[in-house]
């Protein structure tokens, strides 16, 4: 009996390894595949959540992936991160195996995209704006918009591909456009936090492709 058990733990330790190993090849294949796909300078860090691993790469679809893409740059602007939480990967078990992965269908993914303030004020600074942290979920706009001089919390919202700070008074909103984000992130909402301002998003119907 103490054999058989030791042997059982055996079998359980090597399976875990080997579970590790798994998803540690799977995770830098999937990274390869995210920056050819989407075009990035820099690999992204890839993390595929669930144990064990084997069995959702058996079953064929994996319900928690989270991607964090460092470095981006969406037009003028530097992003300081988007981080991606992609549900319901579909990669099937037959093609892991025969490697031949051409297109990798995801239900739907949400995303945090994070501008620090000192990215901003180099995007803004061409306008004679700077921004810091305000009050009550605001943030703190100086400089002159439209000929008129600002001094005042600006309020943040959303519109299409862009966030706009709107310090109110009468005073134009001030837009900072974000195109060209990565798994076609459409914008839903924004904060501003101490280190910088946060975007939400979500994209559903992905398709990536390598």
């Amino acid at each position: 009996m103490r054999k058989l058990i030791v042997s059982v733990l055996i079998l359980v330790a090597l399976l875990a390894v080997a579970d590790r190993v798994a998803v540690s090849a799977a995770q830098r294949d999937v990274a390869r595949r995210i920056q050819v796909d989407q075009h990035l300078r820099s690999t992204p860090s890839v993390t595929i959540g669930g144990f064990p691993f084997l069995t959702q790469l058996v079953a064929g679809t994996y319900d928690d992936v989270t991607v964090t893409v460092r470095g981006l740059h969406s037009g003028a602007l530097a992003v300081s991160r988007l981080t991606a939480h992609a549900h319901g990967v579909h990669v099937s078990f037959g093609d892991v195996l025969a490697q031949h992965i051409s297109r990798v269908p995801i239900d739907r993914a949400t995303a945090q995209v994070v501008l620090s303030y000192a990215d901003l004020n180099a995007y803004l600074a061409g306008q004679h704006l700077r921004v810091a942290p305000g009050s009550g979920g605001a943030v703190r706009l100086t400089g002159t918009v439209a000929g008129v001089a600002v001094s005042a919390d600006a309020q943040l919202s959303v519109r299409g591909d862009a966030v706009v700070l709107s310090p109110g008074s009468g005073v134009a909103g001030v837009e900072i456009p974000l195109p060209g984000l990565p798994f076609q992130t459409h914008l839903n909402s924004v904060k501003a936090t101490q280190a910088g301002i946060v975007v939400s998003g979500s994209a559903t119907g992905l398709v990536l492709r390598a």
